[in-house]
């Protein structure tokens, strides 16, 4: 099913590169995009959310999974409530992991958190620079903290850096070095590559084993890419990233193709050639293993099947959730 869809993404281009790009997804095992949005949403009741959960559906064909991320900025006046991403999960269970957005900042962010691993949600993203909040901060190293109790990775992202309220200097990666050492068993993806401080993201992702970069800031913009992914295997860490589109400010397909297509960049020229099988590398990485999610997919899969009929929603609080969220979350309350 997943190998026809990805050819039917492809199948209408007329360039000669483009059967090799089939051929790369007929040997592909597992492609997961890592960062995505679903519009600009609100309400899980918002009909116009119906239409966009679609097109981010029809937009996937070509991945195995993807990461729907949340975002809460209290600074800017922005929030996408953690129900309605849990909703959202709930329609594809199999190919859909939810990231809460949360403010580090409001006062009842710890319990913001709690709540999004009640609904079954798969991790936490912040955004220090948009949020005003440096990731030093007391309030940010306690949300951290809890997120890693959680077994939650954590998205560290500012999708809104160019507003005039956004604290530019919160965004630099040097920011969490201590989190990343001092917090047990914390997991972050690094989502501001392409925006600056390239160096230092590597040199965190290089230093902490359990910090990785995911590359959707650059995948619309050929030459960023080229050298980032330079970079990245000069400085010996492209086993750090992650693919991610950013959808839908590019659609994954289109990402993937980039990829495989950016040593263009170098036009007969003396630059380095980054090796096929690393870029190969960076689309099919077992992402999901990296952040320590796989089990969630795996037990969406035991509890839910395409030819069997759709279960009647679990509840959580009242909010309908992912399949098999409600159960692990009685089985770590003693009530299973």
């Amino acid at each position: 099913m997943r190998a026809q869809a990805r050819e039917g993404i492809f199948r209408g281009s007329i360039t000669v590169s483009t059967i090799c790009f089939e051929q790369e997804f007929r040997r592909s095992s597992m492609i997961i995009d890592v960062r995505t949005r679903i519009g600009a949403f609100s309400d899980p009741q918002d009909p116009s959310l119906e239409s966009a959960s679609a097109a981010h559906r029809a937009a996937m064909a070509c991945v195995d999974a993807s990461i729907i991320a949340g975002f809460r900025s209290d600074r800017l006046g922005l929030h996408d409530p953690i129900e309605t991403i849990a909703a959202l999960v709930h329609e594809c269970p199999t190919r859909r992991l939810g990231f809460a957005g949360i403010d580090p900042l409001t006062d009842g962010a710890l319990e913001d958190i709690d709540r999004a691993h009640e609904l079954g949600l798969a991790g936490v993203s912040i955004s220090p620079a948009d949020q005003g909040c440096r990731a030093t901060h007391d309030r940010c190293l306690d949300a951290l903290a809890r997120c890693a109790e959680h077994g939650m990775p954590v998205l560290i992202a500012n999708p809104c850096l160019n507003h005039s309220g956004s604290r530019l200097e919160f965004a630099r990666p040097e920011t969490l070095d201590d989190a990343a050492g001092s917090i047990d068993g914390l997991t972050m993806l690094l989502g501001d590559i392409g925006a600056g401080w390239l160096d230092e993201a590597f040199t965190l992702a290089a230093k902490h084993p359990r910090v990785y970069v995911e590359i959707s800031g650059v995948v619309s913009r050929p030459w960023a890419l080229y050298n980032t992914l330079i970079t990245a295997n000069e400085r010996g860490v492209i086993q750090k990233l992650l693919f991610g589109s950013n959808y839908p400010a590019e659609c994954p397909n289109r990402a993937i193709e980039r990829i495989y297509t950016i040593n263009s960049q170098r036009a007969g020229s003396a630059m380095p050639m980054i090796p096929r099988e690393f870029l190969r590398q960076i689309i099919e990485r077992d992402a999901l293993a990296c952040l320590g999610l796989d089990h969630l997919l795996q037990a969406a899969h035991n509890s839910t099947s395409d030819d069997a009929p759709k279960r009647a929603p679990s509840e959580v609080n009242g909010v309908a959730v992912g399949a098999g969220a409600a159960e692990r979350v009685a089985a770590e309350n003693g009530r299973v």
